[in-house]
């Protein structure tokens, strides 16, 4: 029997389902992998086809064909099916999107480290590296992974962020093309997710998408969202809630947040979905549900009515914050394009919201208040603006994106004058230049304004550095002091980005 790596049985399956010749490049893109690792993958594919009685063969100007008949071809793709144990082999990005499924797909619960060894099948160092990637990802989602010393990890946060990160956990997965295709052929779920490592395409395959996709399809929300794509959405949406009901996950109840959206018109048409997803995919659909699934629908309305250019009311308010923003913090926010884009968006949401009384949660607030204290200072009084155009108030969470969009810009363009820091270490140039590498390389926004020893540090001018960065205590002489070790480790890298 040939060896066969998750790789080979990818692209094998793939090649099974496809009658006609298909190039290698379409090979490659298809199943995310570069050309380089399906042509050195070949070999063995052609050696266990042939073990089958099967040939591949290669056309020229045509591609790749799998000679064999129908009956063959569903025999060897039973084989293949059958092949649980093989070694899986997978990409950084691949491994990326595996911790995080395992993460949120387990979430709250407790995943160990070793679950996570296993399911990649790396070295434990190298499942900590990924699950170290992972975490921004989980924080800009509005999460955060939690060490239980002795136990494991988990992810923490409301059923309501750890829903809605998985549905876009999945769209980041997912080409557009492959999600629309999802939920109108249900039948060749497995073709279309064949693309996926294993562990991700077997938790979306036990999805309840044909129950949900029927429900919609049948539901007065059908055609009800502008695209197609929303629509899908929606249903992926609904497939991750039945999936975390009938694991016994219910979102919290949130009495001003059910009442805003329950008087809204569409929440009738969703508890006539709920209803019929109670019916098909067995599980217990309450009034919170109801809310949830409401409050996700009218955020995705908001989403899908945005076009590439805001009009009318958005486009003067944008104009009255680039202006705003222009004179309290840099005259070329005024011409940013992209930031006029960006804004445009945000706001057209930010219409929504407010119209239907949805609340905004931003999980970075805390952060971006105190790193960015003046364009925050800014915001605010520009916020003030948009709460009377948009005849609601503007609460903190809103001026904390308003300040990300701001500061964002300031450091895209490099308008915003970078920190200066000073390094202090008397232990020799080479420790001194050791720590400087590190500085250099955690903290690219700092300019290091001199590297000295402990014997210069009192003759300097303190007004003209932001922060010292000493491997040795000295007295603060204006400037806030931080004392790190020479090798700057993880415990003070966090300790200066407190600072800054």
């Amino acid at each position: 029997m040939t060896t066969l790596d998750s790789r080979v049985i990818r692209i094998t399956r793939w090649l099974l389902e496809h009658d006609g010749p298909r190039s290698t490049a379409q090979l490659a893109a298809d199943l995310g992998l570069s050309e380089r690792v399906v042509r050195y993958r070949l070999p063995v594919v052609e050696r266990y086809l042939r073990g089958w009685g099967a040939e591949l063969t290669r056309r020229r100007g045509s591609g790749l064909l799998v000679e064999a008949d129908a009956d063959l071809r569903r025999r060897i793709l039973d084989d293949l099916t059958s092949r649980s144990e093989a070694p899986r082999v997978y990409t950084p990005a691949e491994r990326a999107r595996l911790v995080l499924a395992a993460l949120l797909w387990a979430a709250p619960a407790i995943t160990s480290l070793e679950d996570i060894h296993r399911e990649l099948e790396v070295s434990k160092a190298s499942a900590r590296r990924d699950l170290h990637a992972a975490e921004p990802w989980l924080e800009r989602n509005g999460l955060a992974l939690v060490r239980r010393p002795g136990r494991g990890l988990a992810v923490v946060g409301t059923e309501r962020q750890i829903r809605r990160a998985t549905v876009q956990l999945v769209l980041e997965t997912l080409p557009e093309e492959t999600l629309l295709a999802l939920f109108r052929r249900r039948a060749d779920r497995e073709r279309l997710l064949a693309r996926l490592p294993v562990g991700l395409r077997e938790r979306l395959l036990a999805l309840a998408i044909d129950q949900v996709a029927e429900a919609v399809a049948e539901s007065p929300l059908s055609g009800r969202l502008r695209t197609g794509r929303g629509e899908a959405v929606f249903a992926l949406y609904l497939a991750v809630t039945v999936d975390r009901l009938r694991a016994g996950h219910r979102v919290e109840q949130e009495t001003g947040l059910q009442r805003s959206v329950m008087h809204h018109p569409v929440s009738e048409l969703v508890d006539g979905v709920a209803r019929e997803l109670v019916r098909v995919a067995e599980v217990a659909v309450d009034d919170v549900e109801v809310a949830a699934i409401t409050e996700f629908l009218l955020g995705l309305d908001a989403l899908e009515i945005v076009g590439d250019a805001p009009t009318g009311l958005a486009s003067s308010v944008i104009d009255r914050v680039l202006s705003g923003a222009a004179e309290r913090l840099h005259p070329a926010l005024a011409d940013d394009a992209e930031l006029r884009r960006s804004l445009g968006a945000h706001l057209e949401r930010l219409a929504v919201r407010l119209r239907h009384g949805l609340p905004a949660h931003n999980p970075l607030l805390a952060e971006v208040r105190e790193r960015y204290p003046d364009v925050f200072a800014a915001a605010r009084a520009l916020a003030d603006g948009i709460g009377d155009a948009f005849a609601g108030e503007i609460g903190d969470d809103e001026v904390g994106f308003l300040t990300m969009y701001l500061s964002g810009a300031l450091e895209r363009a490099r308008l915003r004058p970078r920190r200066r820091a000073l390094v202090v270490c008397p232990s020799g140039m080479a420790t001194a230049w050791v720590l400087v590498s590190r500085v250099q390389a955690e903290f690219p926004e700092l300019e290091l304004a001199q590297v000295l020893s402990e014997q210069g540090y009192d003759r300097l001018d303190h007004s003209d550095f932001d922060l010292v960065i000493s491997t040795v205590p000295v007295p603060e002489r204006g400037a806030p002091v931080v004392v790190v070790g020479p090798l700057l480790p993880a415990s003070d890298v966090e300790r200066v980005s407190r600072l800054l």
